[in-house]
């Protein structure tokens, strides 16, 4: 049977609950051992259970044959075990339905939660409607490839929000061009190179030269003890991160 879909509301993706059956043309298994429980996380090929092979017609005798493993088709999270130890499942039975991953934290087109390659997994499904993974929102300035869901994406909110509190501070957004510094391409001789930063972006880069306004950096200072800042350019992020590392620091 094909696989039931939930929706877990929003735009996201709709969750996939599959069966994990046994082939129709196989012999029936008598289920022996399982190798997961519900809740538990499998990956494509991790072995689900082990069973024995039965002869299909009563009286048959069946050559002493290797224990079977039955294996996973998808990665997802074990729902339900769907047998009972010592249950003969026949052909096209179902062993265990599976909730498949919704790659809620991808990492450069990898899911943190199951190591799917999702550029993959796209390549393959170029022209679907449905999107692949829950992972849209960008929470860590300094890694933008990091994509977590919206619902992971609340939590961690929530978690900075209790951090901020214990730590009694504010948030405040720090702009750079124009209100904290200035930078130009234009250097001149004929100034004193005192608080001034010197800086390329890029092999063949022209050269930056950066000055912070009077007084920044004790006023950064004064005011790093009540705020968490966060640095806010129309700039790249690589000038931002090269002016928060180096002018401001």
């Amino acid at each position: 049977s094909g696989p039931l879909q939930k929706s877990k509301g929003g735009s996201g993706p709709t969750v996939q609950v599959a069966d994990i059956c046994l082939p129709k043309g196989a012999l029936p298994l008598r289920l022996l051992e399982w190798k997961v429980k519900p809740g538990s996380h499998v990956n494509l090929d991790s072995v689900l259970a082990l069973c024995a092979p039965i002869p299909a017609e009563k009286g048959a005798e069946v050559a002493r044959q290797p224990e079977r493993k039955v294996k996973s088709d998808r990665s997802g999270v074990v729902k339900e075990l769907c047998c009972q130890l010592g249950q003969v499942i026949p052909p096209g039975g179902v062993v265990v339905r599976i909730e498949e991953c919704s790659h809620p934290i991808v990492m450069k087109g990898l899911c943190a939660e199951c190591g799917q390659d999702l550029t993959q997994l796209q390549g393959t499904n170029g022209n679907q409607q449905t999107p692949i993974s829950t992972a849209t929102v960008s929470m860590v300035h300094s890694v933008p490839e990091l994509m977590v869901s919206s619902e992971q994406a609340e939590e961690l909110g929530r978690e900075d929000q209790q951090r901020l509190h214990r730590n009694r501070k504010l948030v405040l957004m720090v702009d750079l061009d124009q209100t904290l510094i200035h930078t130009t391409e234009q250097h001149c001789q004929r100034m004193s190179n005192k608080g001034i930063f010197h800086f390329q972006l890029g092999r063949g880069d022209p050269m930056l030269h950066t000055r912070l306004r009077p007084h920044c950096k004790a006023f950064l200072e004064k005011i790093a003890k009540l705020y968490e800042l966060h640095v806010f350019t129309f700039g790249s992020r690589l000038y931002a991160h090269t002016i928060a590392g180096n002018g401001l620091s």
